[in-house]
Parts: C-alpha cells; sequence; structure tokens
C-alpha cells in the first residue's frame, strides 16, 4: 500500500519540521525569546501556531471518528469556539498584553495573591499532564498501523516513545519561534491531508459527492440524519443544551485562559497583529469540520454500504479508511502521514512548551530568587529545558502503562470529560479577575480546590437525587457538558458571595484608603470593558437565541434565516468599525485600519453554519 514516493515526501517533511525546528531557536538568547519568541511573532506564524497547537492528532483522528460515530453534531466543538476567540482578541489579551505577563498565573497573582496564582499554574501542569498523555496515545494508536503495513514489527511502546523523544528534541533546542515556525509548517500539512482525504471520502460512489451525501443523510430511514447539529437534550454524548451551555463555557477557558494557547498571542510584535493573527486561526477553525467531521459522516455512508459499520472503532476509523479509499502510487498516501505528523507535533511540542514556561516563571524562579539568587536568563532557559525533558519522560510513561492502546472508546471525548473537571471555578476566578472584582483570597483558594472533588461527585448525586422528569429530559445519566454549566454556576454563586461580603467590608471601612481608590480604578477598567463587551455579547446572544427558536420553528426556510444571521452579524460589526472613524479619516481607510468588520465575516460564518445544519 505505502509506496516508495509516500516515504520520501514523509521522510522530507519529517526532516524539514525538525531543522525548521532546530534552525528557529538558534539565536535564543535571553528567558524572553525563549518563552515568548522575543515578542516578534508575526500573524501569520500566531495563526498557523494557534491552528497547529488546536488541531492535534486528537481532532484530526478523534475528530473523524466522532463524525463516523455520532456525527456533524461534533462541530460544535469548532463553532463553539469562535465567540470565545473573539473574547480573547477584544477583551482578556489586550489585559494580558499591557501587563507584559509570560504566564496567565502572573496575572492571577496581581489580581488575588501569589497562591491563587500557583493553584492556576499546577492545576494547568495537571491539565497538559491529561492531554500531552492522550495526544501520544492517539498519535501513536493512529501512526502504527501505517507502520507495520510497511512490514516494520512496530510495537505502541516504540512508537510513543519516537514521537515524544522527536518533538521534545526541537523543543529543547529551540523554544516558541522553534514551536511556532513548525507549527506553521504542520498547519499546511493538516489542511492538505484533511482536504485530500475528505475528497476522496466524498466523491466515493457509495457517498456520490457532497449533496448526495446530504440527501442520503437527510431521507435516512430511521430518521436518524447524521448531519444534524443539534442532538437530544438527552444524547449521551452531545446533547444540544449541552453544546450551548457547557461547551461554551469550556471553550471560553480553553482559548482565553489556556497558557499553551494563549502564550503565542502574548508573543506578538503588536496587539494588533496579535489580533490580525487570531482572526486568520479562527477562519481556518471553521474548516475544521468540512475536511474532519463531514469526512467521518462519509466514511460512515461508505462501512454502510459495505455493512461493516459494526467492525470499526471510532479511533481506528481514520487509518481505515484511508486504507480504503486513498489510491496508492501517487504519494496522497505520504501527504496524508505527513499531516498527521504534523497534527500530533504541534500540540506536543506547544504542550511542553508551555509545561516548562509555567514552572520556571511560576515555581522555579519564585523558590530560587527567595532564597536570595538572582537567576540569570540563561539559569532560566536551562531549568525549563531540564523540566521541559523531566516532563517528557513522565507523559511518556503515563501514555504507556495507564493507556489501554485497544480502547473501543471516543479517546476525544474522554479526554474532554477528564479535563473539565478543573476549569469551571478556574474560568469564573478569571472572569472576575477581569472585571477586577475583589475576593477573599481563602474562599477563592477553597473553591478552586474543592469544585473538582464537587465535579466528580456530582454524578452520583444526579442520579441518586434528580427528579424523574429531569432525567427524562437530560438523560438518567448526567452528561459531562451539563455538569460543566453546573459547576460552574456554583462556582459562580459563591464566589458572587465572596465579592459582596469583600464590598461589606470595604463600606463598613476595614479597608484602608489606598483599598478604596482601587477599587474606584477597578469599577472604571469595568465600565471601559463592559461597553465594548457589551456589543460583541448582545450581538451574538440576542440574536442566536432569536434565530434559533425560528430555525427550530421554520425548518423549512432555515437556509434563509442562516444567511440573514450572517449579514446581520457582518453589517452591525461594520458599523462598530465605522463608530471607530476619526474626523479626518476616510471611510475606506478606516475599513483598511480596523479589524472590526473583519471579525464580523467570522462571527456571521459562524452564525450562518449553526443555523445551516
Amino acid at each position: 500500500m505505502i509506496t516508495t514516493i509516500d516515504i520520501l515526501f514523509f521522510g522530507l517533511t519529517f526532516l524539514l519540521v525538525l531543522g525548521v525546528g532546530m534552525i528557529a531557536g538558534r539565536k535564543e538568547s535571553s528567558s524572553n525569546d525563549y518563552f515568548l519568541g522575543g515578542r516578534s511573532l508575526p500573524w501569520w506564524g500566531i495563526a498557523g501556531s494557534l491552528f497547529g497547537t488546536n488541531i492535534s492528532a486528537n481532532h484530526l483522528v478523534g475528530m473523524l471518528g466522532i463524525g463516523f460515530s455520532v456525527g456533524f453534531a461534533q462541530s460544535h466543538y469548532e463553532f463553539g469556539s469562535i465567540p470565545a476567540i473573539v473574547l480573547l482578541a477584544f477583551v482578556f489579551l489586550p489585559i494580558f498584553r499591557r501587563k507584559k505577563f509570560f504566564t496567565l498565573s502572573q496575572f492571577l497573582q496581581e489580581k488575588f495573591g501569589k497562591e491563587i496564582g500557583r493553584i492556576y499554574s499546577a492545576i494547568s501542569l495537571i491539565l497538559i499532564t491529561i492531554q500531552l498523555t492522550g495526544a501520544l496515545y492517539i498519535g501513536a494508536r493512529s501512526f502504527l498501523p501505517f507502520l507495520q503495513n510497511l512490514g516494520l514489527s512496530v510495537t505502541y511502546t516504540e512508537l510513543v516513545i519516537w514521537i515524544a523523544f522527536t518533538s521534545t528534541i526541537y523543543t529543547w533546542f529551540g523554544g516558541l519561534k522553534s514551536v511556532v515556525y513548525t507549527d506553521v509548517i504542520q498547519t499546511i500539512l493538516i489542511l492538505a491531508s484533511g482536504i485530500v482525504l475528505a475528497y476522496l471520502s466524498i466523491t466515493r460512489p457509495e457517498v456520490g459527492g457532497l449533496w448526495e451525501l446530504l440527501a442520503k443523510e437527510e431521507n435516512r430511514v430511521d430518521g436518524l440524519s447524521k448531519m444534524n447539529l443539534y442532538l437530544p437534550s438527552n444524547h449521551p454524548t452531545l446533547p444540544w443544551t449541552g453544546a450551548l451551555s457547557g461547551l461554551f463555557l469550556l471553550h471560553t477557558f480553553y482559548w482565553n485562559t489556556n497558557q499553551y494557547v494563549v502564550q503565542r498571542t502574548l508573543g506578538g510584535r503588536s496587539l494588533r497583529e496579535a489580533r490580525f493573527g487570531i482572526l486568520v486561526g479562527g477562519l481556518l477553525k471553521l474548516t475544521v469540520p468540512f475536511f474532519s467531521i463531514l469526512t467521518g459522516v462519509a466514511a460512515f455512508q461508505i462501512w454502510s454500504s459495505l455493512g461493516e459499520t459494526a467492525t470499526i472503532a471510532p479511533d481506528e476509523a481514520f487509518s481505515k479508511l484511508v486504507v480504503l479509499v486513498v489510491p496508492v502510487g501517487y504519494g496522497l498516501i505520504g501527504v496524508i502521514l505527513a499531516g498527521l505528523l504534523g497534527a500530533i507535533f504541534s500540540s506536543i511540542d506547544s504542550m511542553l512548551h508551555s509545561a516548562a514556561t509555567l514552572f520556571t516563571i511560576d515555581f522555579y524562579k519564585p523558590f530560587i530568587e527567595k532564597k536570595g539568587i538572582t537567576l540569570s536568563d540563561k539559569k532560566e532557559m536551562q531549568s525549563g529545558r531540564f523540566f521541559l525533558l523531566g516532563f517528557s519522560l513522565i507523559v511518556t510513561s503515563f501514555a504507556i502503562l495507564l493507556i489501554d492502546p485497544n480502547s473501543k472508546k471516543n479517546f476525544f471525548i474522554e479526554l474532554s470529560n477528564q479535563s473539565s473537571h478543573f476549569t469551571p471555578a478556574l474560568l469564573v476566578v478569571f472572569l472576575f479577575g477581569i472585571l477586577n472584582l475583589r475576593m477573599n483570597i481563602r474562599i477563592v483558594c477553597g473553591t478552586i480546590l474543592l469544585t473538582p472533588i464537587l465535579s466528580l461527585l456530582s454524578p452520583y448525586l444526579y442520579s441518586e437525587l434528580a427528579p424523574h422528569f429531569i432525567k427524562l429530559t437530560f438523560g438518567q445519566e448526567l452528561n459531562f457538558l451539563h455538569r460543566v454549566f453546573l459547576i460552574f454556576h456554583f462556582a459562580l454563586m459563591v464566589l458572587s458571595l465572596a465579592v459582596i461580603l469583600e464590598k461589606r467590608i470595604l463600606q463598613n471601612g476595614k479597608e484602608s484608603e489606598s483599598s478604596a481608590s482601587a477599587m474606584s480604578k477597578a469599577k472604571k477598567l469595568k465600565l471601559k470593558l463592559s461597553r465594548q463587551t457589551k456589543l460583541i455579547l448582545y450581538l451574538f446572544l440576542l440574536t442566536f437565541l432569536l434565530l434559533i427558536i425560528f430555525r427550530v420553528k421554520w425548518p423549512n426556510v432555515k437556509h434563509w434565516i442562516a444567511i440573514f444571521g450572517f449579514l446581520h452579524f457582518f453589517l452591525f460589526f461594520c458599523y462598530l468599525t465605522n463608530q471607530n472613524k476619526s474626523t479626518n479619516q476616510s471611510f475606506g481607510g478606516v475599513f483598511r485600519k480596523r479589524d472590526e468588520w473583519l471579525y464580523g465575516i467570522l462571527l456571521g460564518l459562524t452564525f450562518f453554519f449553526y443555523l445551516w445544519f
């Protein structure tokens, strides 16, 4: 199946990625260079790295598997991320960049104290461990069939070690620049391989093309179309109620408070350059459902016609589909394997580098300085590199010892489930920090540490205490997206009470005048932020709710409603752009200088897809 031209293309790609990674970081001589790329990253580097970091093998392989087993509803993981990306560009990032932070824990330390920042860093390292272990597993499992096809007697364990070793090498020698520039190459490879596999799958005779695929799913005898974006609220995997509530909260955490995502935007040349990179990264995100998830739906049609759907595990769907649909001898398998390799490396290197940044800046450096020793740039880089090596060894061991390489589960969903126990309370704390709300540090610490325990217990509490009509509506078992929504509001309620308590203490005069002055400044900042935020949220939430109701009530005209939704977003953001026009600036000039209207296109396209499917 795999020919010489495939091996040649794959080998050259591997050497290119390794070479660029080594060369890009050769001049990094300070901690600012190593951890933030000297704050000189161009917009295309940020865009490529955001996409490459996000679209791992978990997405390329796992999402295709969920498209095969569940359907197009998995697109909520992509469409729902766009509003969170807009929040990053207009709300979170300007504040993070203004203070020139290296890590997001430094933001929390400034707002709530060192304890909160370190708790965040510790939880972030736990989350990176979970996600990195999963990335090594899915990367090795998806690659293994192709190597075995070549006649190589490679085991799962050996492949995990090879992937971890290779990605660790160029991350060790380089830094953020190495990660970003290799991610750009890997993004191109991911897009190329995904589009090739999608085209070959959708044009198969069993599928008959895109429109035939949509028609077949629309007219299924069982009425369970895999192209339906909104699954029942009691669906065990992706209920629409969870996708529009808990999943949006997970998106907000991932894109705005996740160190290894936000770090590349902090390294941008300027805020405008970073925002343009975020915009392009968001547009690239919108392509994923159509070259990964839709391909999984096409794979279901192919194997249904062959009577083999029962024998295909979701995480095996990618490799078996490549074997089935890709013609031999044209180098196309080499293109797809190169894209898979890029998807594997692009996430692993980003997580390794961010783990090293968190450890060095938030733990090692304060520990050394507490002893009265000044840590030089060279020592900072060395400590980050040595931690990176040790951390890589740990997660490699976890991927080998703790995960069943023959699992039949949807590992992408399983990974989201495992990570989501830690995120709701942290997200509330970040939101309150953005709004400059003061809270008692002990209450904040207690809430962050207790909510994961409550989250772990909540499925048991739900099964024992939830009324029958609730279980009838939302399922007999508590879906993890509903759980995230409930735990978030629990943390929100507790911390809101903490804010009220702190305000009463201030009003009783138990705080100094300087604290009162700080609160006055906080209110001014809050008002400044809320003006911009309200405009974006008003547009998204109000229009979204109204048009979703119209779409459900009149499904026959959903396509016209989708077009109206796009125009509403686009025209409104054009209005916002024009509002920022200075006195002597021309209409065309303001559109060249501002980017609000471009974000209107991004949100408009997202909303269009939400209403079309």
